[in-house]
């Protein structure tokens, strides 16, 4: 498929783009593109609000491109706060662990697993030590994080934002870094993130990846973003029936 034929496929039912004309180049390279996915096993459960992201996954495959699927084992312990309104609550690493078990098959009822490499992020951030992660967070400021939407949010609320959740979107940034991403797909929440992880690839002096968001499916109660926490949402491995 020529690079315009597979941008207009591609682009189907997407949110936003940064930016298309980036997206088209890396089209025309007539290579497979390494496009990221994260999850964090939060939960035992991926639904079908994950299941909009997933099907664009597919469509990337389909279209000869490389699926890279991060398992968040270190990330789900802190939780990404984007979003939310007040903190995530801890996991511990066994319980992360344990969710994620069953995450990649869950993944592969709509990915094609012959195209799917799967990491777990934890595999570089262990090895980081405190120094590495000072390193890392000299490169953002305070001001840019405060910049995200939910973050403010919570200021003006005068509710909590813990240190912790400042270091999530570092981290999700480093993981691109880490995976050579040329795309990243994310909900609408997730522009912040995926954007921190543009500033390290160009700092890194490699190729910045294609921000491609999809829009966030309703959860079960019509208001709030479907998701494990909330508890409104329909697990992909749940009956046709429940479903």
């Amino acid at each position: 498929m020529q690079p315009d034929e597979a941008l207009a496929v591609l682009k189907q039912g997407a949110a936003q783009i940064i930016s298309e004309a980036e997206l088209r180049e890396k089209l025309a390279l007539r290579r497979p593109l390494r496009v990221k996915l994260g999850v964090d096993p939060t939960s035992a459960d991926i639904h079908l609000g994950h299941a909009v992201v997933l099907r664009k996954l597919r469509q990337f495959q389909d279209l000869g491109h490389q699926a890279v699927l991060i398992i968040g084992d270190f990330t789900g312990m802190i939780g990404d706060p984007s979003g939310r309104s007040a903190t995530r609550p801890h996991l511990m690493r066994d319980d992360v662990l344990a969710n994620a078990e069953t995450y990649r098959d869950q993944a592969f009822k709509i990915l094609d697993p012959e195209r799917t490499e799967t990491v777990f992020n934890g595999d570089w951030f262990r090895k980081m030590n405190y120094e590495d992660v000072t390193r890392l967070n000299s490169r953002v400021t305070l001001q840019q994080m405060l910049q995200r939407e939910d973050f403010r949010a919570r200021i003006d609320n005068q509710q909590a934002i813990h240190a912790h959740e400042i270091q999530y979107p570092i981290m999700q940034g480093w993981d691109s870094v880490m995976v050579k991403a040329d795309v990243e797909l994310g909900g609408t929440d997730q522009l912040f993130n995926i954007l921190v992880g543009r500033d390290f690839q160009k700092d890194e002096g490699i190729p910045q990846q294609v921000v491609f968001l999809l829009p966030i499916l309703e959860g079960l109660d019509g208001a709030k973003k479907m998701s494990k926490s909330l508890g409104n949402f329909v697990g992909v491995n749940e009956p046709a029936s429940e479903m």
